[in-house]
């Protein structure tokens, strides 16, 4: 089990993201839902969520996303002790975070005696038309002035972008006959999207950036996370349209992801990527917790509505996300300098425990190896966080030349994602089951490697990879030869 370690108020920040949980028409609250199958049931009435919400706003809390189900929300941590009547208190979890280290995260619960005992959730005594709001927990990225478009050269084996990753993803061919996933909205929520002549010099469509983070620069990326691996997108779906969303605080740290995917949801994109997740104990053996029920429905309400979502499978992490019913999870294998295929050791891949029949990953995209998995050549911010950790980490760049070599499940999770874009741009009707399928039925098999839990690759379909790597040209013939 996780281990927790209480430390009350000294960790609480000034500005707390939160969700809330509207009533719902089926009467059936989101926390209660053990195992989800449709979001429907807990869809609010809109005169309700317009109740609940005005009751937040009272509270002194801004709304930044909406969806059917609820909202998202941001304030002080009095104002969110005003909406409950409860305490806002912080606690440590010893978590895997990035490049595979391990330190305490801080998380929050709401306590007090009108306030239910599930951690990370809280009530609105008083108020009928709130079920439940939830805190926001820490998500990780699954990765473990601009700069020069052209990547440095580097001694150790490496991928660039995008011809290396077009190739061994099969794409090119599907490039050379115009596919090229013209004008698909692909929406990608992580820590930010900043300038970069590396797209500015391929011509690729990235619109303007959207922060949902109070208080943030929508043109800046600290981290350096979302804008390097939105490049992964264009190196299979060149003419795709990004439509990047800043979840980030202002030193990076993915704090509104909620929010993010809500707002990302509420413009319909045609897939929505996301290289990020929570993470609890691997194996889990508890039943699924209140906060990750309600997170799961919303992510199921975007798969209803047709939104092909892509979630990263992890980096030895185990999160709610990727396991959601109809979401297209990506893990991660390793084409070496002769080509042979293996599975990432770096990647997790597990049969979800919450869900009958889900298997973590759907398909996989090209990842490293651990250690710390320095594949792709990327480009990010000049001296961003992963400009100067990866360069300390010996990956043969400078500290601020805008480039780092990197990957993890959070590489994997675009490059599906630009497949699922070519696809709908060859049939725009195709449902996210379809998209699914057709990359799955396709796939190249990997018999051989481990994945980071330690489960071998094996012929057919496998938690270690899927289905295998995805091969773009070979689902783009399937959807265009199979009727649906």
């Amino acid at each position: 089990m996780t281990t927790r370690t209480p430390s009350y108020e000294q960790n609480v920040p000034d500005t707390v993201y939160g969700y809330v949980s509207a009533r719902s028409q089926g009467g059936v609250p989101m926390t209660e839902a053990a195992s989800p199958t449709s979001a429907l049931p807990f869809h609010a009435e809109p005169d309700v969520r317009q109740q609940a919400e005005e009751h937040a706003r009272q509270a002194g809390l801004t709304v930044t996303a909406e969806s059917m189900l609820g909202f998202a929300v941001a304030g002080t941590p009095a104002a969110f002790e005003q909406l409950t009547t409860g305490r806002i208190v912080s606690y440590e979890v010893e978590q895997r975070v990035e490049m595979g280290r391990r330190r305490a995260v801080t998380h929050l619960d709401i306590v007090g005696d009108r306030q239910p005992s599930a951690l990370g959730i809280g009530t609105a005594p008083g108020e009928p038309s709130i079920e439940a709001v939830a805190l926001e927990e820490p998500r990780v990225p699954m990765r473990l002035l601009p700069a020069t478009a052209r990547p440095p050269l580097v001694a150790s084996f490496h991928l660039t972008l995008p011809d290396d990753v077009s190739r061994l993803l099969n794409a090119t061919p599907a490039h050379e006959r115009g596919h090229v996933g013209r004008g698909v909205r692909v929406a990608m929520v992580d820590t930010g999207q900043a300038p970069h002549a590396y797209f500015t010099t391929h011509g690729y469509d990235v619109t303007p950036t959207v922060s949902v983070a109070p208080g943030t620069r929508p043109d800046e990326d600290p981290v350096g996370h979302g804008t390097g691996e939105s490049a992964n997108i264009f190196a299979v779906a060149p003419g795709a349209r990004l439509l990047p969303y800043r979840a980030s605080g202002p030193n990076g740290r993915l704090t509104a992801a909620t929010a993010g995917f809500m707002r990302a949801k509420a413009e319909q994109p045609q897939v929505l990527t996301n290289s990020w997740g929570g993470q609890v104990g691997f194996p889990e053996d508890g039943p699924l917790a209140q906060t990750d029920r309600v997170w799961a429905l919303e992510i199921l309400d975007a798969v209803e509505q047709g939104i092909v979502v892509v979630f990263a499978a992890g980096n030895g992490h185990f999160s709610i996300e990727p396991q959601v019913p109809g979401v297209l999870s990506a893990g991660g294998v390793f084409s070496d300098p002769q080509g042979r295929l293996r599975a990432s050791d770096y990647t997790s891949g597990y049969a979800s425990p919450w869900f009958a029949g889900v298997v973590v990953p759907t398909v996989s995209g090209l990842v490293g190896l651990a250690p710390l998995a320095q594949y792709l050549m990327l480009p990010i911010p000049p001296g961003c966080s992963i400009d100067v950790d990866e360069s300390a980490e010996g990956d043969g760049t400078a500290v601020d030349d805008g480039w780092a070599l990197f990957s993890g499940s959070s590489a994997a999770a675009p490059q599906i994602a630009g497949a699922a874009a070519l696809l709908l741009e060859a049939r725009p009707g195709l449902r996210p089951d379809q998209v699914a399928e057709a990359l799955a039925m396709t796939a190249t098999d990997v018999t051989t490697g481990k994945n980071a839990f330690d489960i071998p690759a094996r012929r057919g379909p496998d938690e270690a990879t899927g289905a295998g790597l995805v091969n773009v040209s070979a689902a783009l013939d399937f959807v265009l030869t199979h009727d649906h």
